[in-house]
């Protein structure tokens, strides 16, 4: 799998609702983006979606909104006291990481 076969995004909001919006956003912006420069059209069918503790209670609302709005993405995670991505790191506050990728057939 190439390099650029995943694309990541963070946020962090006290509404789980928001930071979801924000971060599938940026994956989004990402996607279309090397679609437009790339010419990539590699369908992207695993997600990885990492929450702060703060979302635990409401992971399994998540996994559902997440599937509503990315179907035909599998999605694996976890819950913990923080969170990191691309130079960022939050600790002890309500943030969650998304990465998707194209799984090899």
């Amino acid at each position: 799998m190439p390099l650029a076969s995943f694309v990541q995004a963070h946020a962090a909001h006290a509404d789980w609702r928001v930071a979801l919006a924000q971060s599938q956003k940026q994956i989004q912006t990402q996607i279309e983006a090397r679609g437009l420069m790339k010419g990539e059209t590699v369908p992207f069918t695993l997600g990885w979606c990492y929450l702060s503790d703060y979302y635990a209670p409401r992971a399994e609302s998540i996994l559902d909104e997440l599937r509503l709005r990315m179907p035909g993405v599998a999605w694996v995670g976890t819950a913990g006291v923080g969170v990191a991505a691309s130079g960022v790191e939050y600790i002890d506050e309500p943030a969650l990481v998304l990465m998707v990728g194209a799984a090899a057939a």
